[in-house]
């Protein structure tokens, strides 16, 4: 009679198979827990911003699927892009929601501060499917770059971010990144305007407005004090009643010996510019001066010594660069005060 035996599974394979069981599971774990942190699509907003601030922005163009609209692309690339990035810190994105309409889609926010303020931006990417089974891929979805249009009177290029920029007709486009940082100034011999800041947080239909005011610098208002002061004193040293060319003058019916005629300028106008339709133009100017000389009456040839002070107002044109200024005084004729 043949009784059948089972022969017992040896111990040591059991547990190699447990050990097989545990490892495989051990690794889809991990599969799943690495692709929910360095396959999501935070990780790939994360991977972007560390494009931008590295001035990496061939690299990051192309992960961002952008568009690039038309202008100067200075702060695009290299040197200029990273300085874009210096006010951008702590940079996190862990919100990451599903698109309502597409559950393809994810809206990831970005929390960050930029210059010490916080800011957020928004981004949105679509499942794109599978490697090694496990692993999800992303793709930013396609979308057109901001833009920062920045405006300037009186010069033909401003800083922006250390980098000069040349202005058209006053005005320059530049296509950013975001988030970025930009700030714009000026400063000429004549011409200067004080650093503006903005911060680009994401696309818009209409560009981020810098708009430079443009100041005289102290330098300018000295040179045209200068001249103007330059030409009173070369009107004060005619021995006339009315000096050709200037402003003041005295009327009497008296005698006047030529000698004893002496102008002082008692008071120097105060200089005033200010930017009108296209042009930088001067005030009106007031000066005080004083005539001393000797009077003779025609009647009885009395001589009387005299000194006679008045205000007199007249006018200036300025011809300005960024470098240089001419004053040309319109009362009292075309005499340019050099």
């Amino acid at each position: 009679m043949n009784t059948d035996r089972h022969t017992p599974v040896p111990r040591l394979a059991l547990r190699w198979g447990l050990a097989a069981v545990l490892l495989i599971a051990l690794l889809i774990g991990g599969a799943l827990a690495a692709n929910r942190v360095l396959f999501s699509p935070a990780h790939l907003v994360v991977d972007l911003q560390k494009q931008l601030a590295a001035g990496h922005g061939g690299q990051a163009l192309g992960l961002l699927q952008a568009q690039v609209p038309k202008g100067d692309a200075v702060a695009l690339d290299g040197e200029v892009l990273a300085r874009t990035q210096e006010g951008i810190t702590d940079f996190t994105a862990d919100d990451t929601q599903v698109d309502p309409n597409d559950p393809d889609l994810r809206v990831v926010t970005a929390r960050y501060k930029a210059g010490g303020v916080d800011k957020q931006s928004q981004y949105t990417l679509r499942h794109t499917g599978k490697t090694w089974l496990f692993f999800d891929t992303w793709a930013f979805e396609p979308s057109t770059l901001p833009t920062v249009r920045i405006k300037a009177n009186t010069v033909n290029e401003v800083s922006v971010n250390g980098q000069q920029i040349p202005l058209k007709a006053g005005v320059s486009t530049l296509p950013v990144f975001y988030p970025s940082v930009l700030d714009a100034s000026f400063s000429t011999k004549n011409f200067a305007a004080d650093t503006r800041g903005v911060v680009v947080t994401g696309p818009s239909a209409d560009p981020v407005r810098i708009a430079l005011k443009t100041q005289p610098t102290k330098a300018f208002i000295a040179a045209i004090n200068s001249k103007v002061k330059k030409y009173l004193d070369g009107c004060a040293k005619q021995q006339v009643l009315m000096p050709s060319g200037c402003p003041f003058a005295y009327n009497t019916t008296a005698r006047v010996d030529s000698s004893s005629i002496s102008w002082s300028i008692d008071k120097y106008p105060t200089i005033d510019v200010s930017y009108y339709n296209g042009a930088w133009v001067l005030a009106p100017l007031q000066v005080t001066a004083s005539v001393d000389l000797v009077e003779q009456d025609l009647r009885t040839g009395a001589k009387e010594a005299k000194k006679v002070t008045d205000e007199f107002s007249f006018t200036a044109q300025l011809t300005t660069s960024t470098t240089e200024v001419s004053v040309v005084p319109v009362s009292g004729g075309e005499q340019v005060a050099h």
